[in-house]
């Protein structure tokens, strides 16, 4: 939708409220529109920076806290924050890890974790729906519950079994009966 559309409906929405209502109304509105072109300024520097960066806006300030992988990230975050228009004042929390996911890396986990959820949904009798996949650096945490002690064994079996997996954490639990 445009802004346009978007104000329209808004001004309509406001009609029923008193002004201090319809101020606060405002400002949230203008906040909300001030952190998603914030977001999606950062996510222009790097994709996987705005999965690690929070942005906070509170009265046109903006907070930023979260995680970069270099300095010269945090100052293209900074630049890219700094560009929108509307920001009163800019307050950058951020810090520095080397060790932070870059794009590349996060795209891979999601590749593997979907390969692993693809090799556990082609088992029969498992539900796949009852175990959750997280995927960070080629380790694979399984959460959730399997109906028997045959089925986990043949749940752990399958994902060692995905190419790229190089180990697996297994917080699965039985189910009661």
């Amino acid at each position: 939708m445009s802004r346009l559309v978007l104000t329209v409906l808004f001004v309509a929405l406001l009609a029923g409220c008193t002004a201090s209502q319809q101020q606060r109304a405002k400002t949230d509105m203008n906040d909300a529109f001030i952190g998603a072109q914030v977001k999606a300024k950062i996510a222009a520097v790097d994709a996987a920076t705005v999965s690690l960066v929070i942005v906070d806006v509170n009265h046109s300030a903006v907070t930023l806290t979260g995680q970069v992988h270099s300095q010269s990230e945090r100052s293209k975050v900074d630049a890219a924050a700094r560009s929108v228009s509307g920001i009163t004042k800019l307050d950058d929390r951020l810090t520095i890890n080397p060790k932070a996911p870059t794009a590349q890396e996060i795209a891979d986990d999601l590749g593997l974790q979907a390969k692993v959820r693809g090799a556990l949904a082609a088992q029969t009798g498992v539900n796949a729906l009852k175990v959750q996949v997280t995927v960070h650096g080629s380790v694979v945490l399984l959460e959730g519950t399997v109906s028997t002690k045959a089925m986990h064994e043949v749940i752990l079996e399958t994902v060692r079994g995905v190419p790229g997996v190089h180990r697996v954490i297994d917080h699965l639990h039985l189910e009661p009966h």
